[in-house]
């Protein structure tokens, strides 16, 4: 069948309008598999995601991993003289139009019902009424969890294990995924899910008492990669696909669902300049050690659920 075939690890919602907005500038259906970002990366490393064209967006810290970025192709065709050069593979591999942007979701009311304040740090989260209110994503397991975690890092250095240490005693749930939290606070389980932008954009479409907010703490964004399979029989229609992700009808969407647009506003009062770009060199470099000492803290928790 004459087809592109995608896999991503974006948020449903939102690849359903990209994957239309791409077969309408193609001129042939898009079928898409989506996977969380540790399952894309493991089917990947262990050749079973099968046969693909597109990587239709996932996180940079998972992609810079050489022998990942080696499955793609240099984009030689495609113009991304618009981008920063930060947001381009030196070998032109893959390219980062937009960034996700970590994120609490909460609903207003129910905390005011408590007497607090909607927090707008990692650090008032330490506080011993958040215990058994929180929940969080395994930088494991969730790309969401992980660009917490490197964004804390980041701005704490070390300091920041002993903050977790103190939420770990606080008995979060965890989870696998940036939906999970939010399905926590809806179904009151937590008051506060830890999650990234365009997962509480979109539950804040569909339940209008959520509200989320970047940590002042937090304030970064990471990449989200794009690229073509090297050895693709459909190269030349997988860069004219990855071409409409450049346009401002892709930028309008990332806008929509709470993404920051390299180069421009995205959604509500997020701007790039207001924002730090993740180091995800580094960032990728350390996620194996980073992510075991963050299970040392909160080994019991991972091992209840």
């Amino acid at each position: 069948m004459n087809e592109l075939i995608a896999i991503s690890s974006m948020e449903n919602a939102e690849l359903a309008e990209f994957v239309d907005g791409i077969a309408a500038h193609v001129g042939i259906p898009v079928r898409l598999t989506r996977w969380s970002t540790a399952e894309l990366v493991e089917r990947l490393r262990s050749d079973t995601a099968g046969s693909w064209d597109l990587l239709l967006g996932t996180a940079a810290t998972a992609l810079l991993d050489p022998a990942l970025a080696s499955l793609l192709m240099p984009l030689d065709n495609l113009d991304v003289s618009a981008l920063p050069p930060s947001a381009v593979a030196q070998d032109r591999r893959w390219f980062s139009p937009s960034g996700f942007v970590p994120a609490f979701c909460y609903d207003p009311h129910v905390l005011a019902a408590q007497g607090l304040a909607p927090p707008t740090t990692w650090e008032a989260l330490c506080a011993a009424h958040w215990s058994g209110r929180l929940a969080l994503p395994d930088p494991a397991r969730s790309g969401a969890g992980y660009l917490h975690l490197s964004a804390l890092l980041e701005r704490y250095g070390d300091g920041a294990w002993d903050m977790l240490d103190t939420i770990a005693r606080l008995q979060p749930s965890i989870s696998g995924s940036s939906t999970a939290p939010i399905e926590a606070v809806l179904a009151s389980q937590a008051w506060l899910g830890v999650t990234v932008s365009t997962a509480a954009t979109r539950a804040a479409q569909e339940h209008p008492s959520l509200r989320w907010c970047v940590p002042d703490d937090a304030r970064c964004y990471e990449y989200e990669v794009f690229g073509c399979r090297a050895g693709s029989a459909k190269a030349v229609q997988a860069q004219q696909a990855l071409g409409w992700m450049l346009t401002p009808a892709a930028a309008a969407i990332s806008r929509r669902f709470g993404k920051v647009v390299l180069g421009g506003v995205s959604g509500g009062e997020l701007k790039v300049s207001d924002l730090q770009a993740l180091d995800a060199q580094k960032a990728s470099q350390a996620k194996i050690a980073r992510c075991a000492q963050w299970h040392s803290l909160f080994a019991e928790r991972v091992l209840d659920e």
